[in-house]
């Protein structure tokens, strides 16, 4: 802790600015400007321009190869911009993409911070071939699912090309008061040779974006909109379902609800979802998980995704959790009859509502309070001599909510409060964590110390709480072309945020350093920048306080001007360590002694800007066991065939022969229970191939128009050879049994086949609004049956029972401001 206060104050000492800000003043007008792509208007001849852009790739601080030209002007409705990009017309890329891509495409953007603190902002870009993509800049990096209504428009020109932005001020967030100051950055990227050049000179060697922005000054005198906005929709679905009973294969049904978005005040908004349908996302890539944690999938629902900025802190909050897995969903299958087997059994629970209010003060205060709940799930159960059924509840009604407090601090460093509570009505537990998280940065933004503090509780019926705790300090040199960091991570044997948030391994504790160094300006004429790094971790056990595992990582990456980029890692476990884990003891009684081992890890990645590009990853891990390696292959190309249409293909190819890891625990009376007993942990050794194939093909009619189709067979087999227990010194002991019963059945071999189709067709007819048609396809197959290849697996599983559902959503945006006449 001395050592922790020492390095932050030697922090604060060695700050220092790090450059001039360049302003602009945004001029007030009074006639209107209409958005088509020409800078014709009166009210852009009052306009100050701002020019002199400075290159950021491929060479850095030096100046553009074209000229840029932006000019912002706004009144009482917004914020208008408009940029003359300079260049060659016929040098100009114009692939069309969806909303929120920006594909092979010249662009322009326009980046917002209006409480200026460096941290948050808001950014509208806009393609050459007139797409639209809006993002919000947070602490946490990104938030690409943020979406707006605006206007923009965009011409060709004899010389360049030209776009103009309406940003209304309901896009945005902006403190109360009568004089403006707002962070501002303008940037462009030159498609063609790949020129990427800002307004405000961006430094490779500082690390953020948002705390480089320059300033918008002469914003006087308005004042935030009524907020309001109304999302309703209506779907309808047609499924078919192969492996239903006869009269029950297919099913019609439709549902309508809506989202609501309400500005309380200038700062605040909120967000609500009522009657949720969200039957239209893309599949999961769902794979076979033989690890000892769950599969984390990414978020696809809207509402979800949207503006969650302020609750993302350290992974306690897993949108999935909310819809997802019944608690109790295991209870259907205890307690069954040789008579009795489940007809029914869901994997997700019903979302009745949501409802996410969050902003942030004038003085740089961010509140964020998210609430969600769902219903009540059942199984059913069916007597097959009485025909009688009944329902054993797995999921009870259950309310999650998240409560954040977010403040920014000076030299755009912010510390942060989270709760997260679910309560669960019934007899069931409920679950609180509480969290404080900093990141505290000096002036020049080189210098960094980042941590967090995590309280865990679980709340049982006659029991007192179940308590545990984590915390984490790193910090080092963040910035420069030397980088330099180290860190420490406590997890107590109880910590467990998984309630509302994912956490894949407690009861550790935890250290590591890593030093990088980055070249952003290389001598070779040919290279753009190319990075080294070399880092080791150390890991124990908290409870009982017992080695875990010692790691030793080196690196290297380039990226050639060409952008050509490559990059090789090599990681050493160079002493055999302990994993506590894999043997999925409550109590962490049991370890495997996991060999010493290394790996390799090596990828190309070529120009994008060509119609065909291609990544390669290959990975390699070589183990101290005689025929124990791990081999997995990637692939992904792409083919640009027109501005239109394109071709996206991914294949991972895995080989692991020799593979060790748990099968069972407990066994009793399965038919090799002369071999194991008691607490007894069963491992063994098998030969695993996976092949994960997709196609996702795109062609896009307009920028408000696209057709999008992903197809995906993901085929994963595995054969066990030999069977082992786990001795008490984490060895192997060898057991006669080889997974076979007496009629030849095998038990633990698995053969398994998933295949989806996601077909979506999009148009956006008005702002805001969308017509979405779907075609979702899933097949699942799962045998013993090991000896087929891959086409006949394939042909197997398409002649397999399948699972089809065919959809429409209308949806349409209701503005406040429009529907009285104020329109954007």
């Amino acid at each position: 802790m001395r050592l922790l206060i020492l390095a932050t104050f030697i922090i604060f000492l060695t700050g220092q600015i790090y450059g001039q800000r360049k302003q602009i003043q945004a001029t007030r007008i009074s006639t209107p400007i209409k958005i088509d792509g020409r800078l014709d208007d009166d009210a852009w001849s009052m306009a100050e321009i701002a020019t002199d852009f400075t290159q950021f790739e491929p060479v850095p601080y030096t100046t553009p190869t074209e000229k840029s030209e932006v000019k912002i002007v706004y009144d009482n409705k917004g914020v208008y911009v408009g940029a003359h990009m300079y260049q060659d017309p016929s040098s100009i890329l114009k692939e069309l993409s969806q909303r929120d891509s920006r594909g092979n495409t010249d662009w322009f953007g326009f980046v917002v911070d209006p409480y200026n603190a460096g941290v948050g902002g808001f950014a509208f870009v806009v393609t050459a071939s007139g797409v639209q993509q809006d993002l919000q800049y947070t602490s946490e990096g990104e938030d690409i699912n943020w979406d707006a209504v605006w206007k923009s428009a965009v011409t060709m020109t004899d010389d360049g090309w030209v776009v103009e932005l309406m940003i209304p001020y309901a896009a945005l967030r902006f403190p109360k008061k009568d004089i403006q100051e707002w962070g501002l950055q303008l940037s462009r990227e030159i498609r063609n040779i790949r020129e990427n050049i800002f307004w405000n000179p961006l430094d490779p060697k500082i690390d953020g974006f948002v705390n480089q922005c320059g300033l918008l000054r002469g914003i006087e005198n308005i004042k935030s909109p009524v907020r309001l906005s109304l999302t309703p929709f209506i779907v309808g679905y047609f499924d078919h379902n192969s492996a239903s009973l006869p009269g029950e294969k297919t099913s019609i049904s439709g549902s309508a609800g809506m989202d609501l978005k309400y500005g309380i005040n200038d700062a605040f908004t909120l967000d609500m979802t009522l009657i949720p349908d969200f039957g239209q996302v893309v599949s999961d890539n769902v794979v076979v998980n033989l690890g000892p944690f769950e599969q984390f999938f990414e978020e696809n629902r809207a509402f979800f995704t949207e503006g969650t900025d302020l609750f993302n802190k350290g992974n306690l909050f897993y949108t999935r959790r909310i819809g997802g897995r019944p608690v109790n969903r295991g209870n259907a299958f205890v307690g069954l009859n040789s008579e009795e087997s489940i007809v029914s059994n869901p994997t997700t629970t019903p979302l009745l509502n949501a409802t996410k209010v969050s902003g942030r003060t004038s003085k740089g205060t961010g509140i964020g309070v998210f609430n969600a709940v769902v219903g009540e799930e059942y199984a059913t159960i069916e007597n097959a001599l009485t025909g009688e059924t009944r329902d054993i509840k797995t999921n009870p009604y259950t309310n999650y909510n998240v409560f954040v407090v977010d403040q920014n601090l000076a030299n755009n460093s912010v510390v942060s409060v989270i709760n997260t509570n679910t309560t669960r009505f019934g007899e069931d537990y409920d679950a609180n964590v509480t969290g404080v998280f900093f990141d505290v940065r000096n002036k020049s933004q080189l210098y960094g110390v980042n941590g967090k503090l995590v309280l865990s509780q679980k709340y049982f019926n006659d029991a007192p709480a179940d308590l545990g705790h984590t915390y984490r300090v790193e910090g080092g040199k963040i910035g420069g072309n030397f980088q330099a960091i180290a860190g420490y991570t406590v997890e107590t044997e109880n910590y467990d945020h998984n309630d509302l948030g994912i956490l894949f391994s407690p009861n550790e504790r935890s250290m590591f350093v890593d030093f990088r160094y980055t070249d952003f300006k290389p001598k070779n004429q040919k290279l753009l920048r190319w990075r080294v790094n070399a880092g080791a971790s150390y890991e124990r056990l908290y409870k009982p306080d017992k080695f875990a595992n010692f790691a030793i990582g080196i690196g290297s990456f380039l990226v050639t001007k060409s952008r050509l980029g490559t990059g090789l890692n090599f990681n050493f476990e160079p002493i055999a360590t302990n994993d506590f884990f894999e043997p999925r003891t409550a109590d962490f009684s049991k370890f495997y002694l996991f060999p010493t081992n290394w790996s390799g890890r090596y990828f190309i990645s070529t120009d994008y800007r060509k119609p065909l590009a291609v990544d390669f990853r290959v990975a390699f891990r070589n183990f101290s066991e005689e025929g124990r390696h791990e081999l997995i292959f990637e692939l992904e190309p792409r083919v640009r065939f027109t501005n239109k249409l394109s071709l996206f293909g991914t294949l991972t190819v895995g080989t692991l022969p020799n593979q060790l890891g748990f099968v069972n625990a407990n066994i009793v009376d399965d038919g090799i229970d002369s071999f194991t007993f008691g607490d007894d942990v069963l491992f063994g050794r098998r030969d695993r191939a996976i092949f994960d194939n997709s196609l996702r093909l795109s062609y896009i009619f307009t920028n408000n128009m696209a057709l999008s189709l992903r197809v995906r067979h993901y085929w994963d087999q595995f054969t066990y050879n030999k069977f082992v227990k786990l001795a008490e010194d984490g060895s192997l002991v060898n057991l006669a049994f080889d997974g076979t019963n007496d009629e030849g059945d095998r038990y633990y071999d698995a053969n398994t086949n998933i295949f989806n189709i996601d077909l979506f067709y999009t148009w956006r007819f008005a702002p805001g609004s969308d017509i979405v048609f779907a075609w979702k396809n899933a097949v699942f197959t799962q045998g013993s049956n090991t000896n087929e290849g891959y086409f006949t697996n394939l042909s197997n599983t398409l002649g397999a029972d399948q699972f089809n559902s065919l959809s429409l959503r209308i949806i349409y945006f209701l503005d406040y401001n429009s529907l009285i006449g104020s329109k954007i």
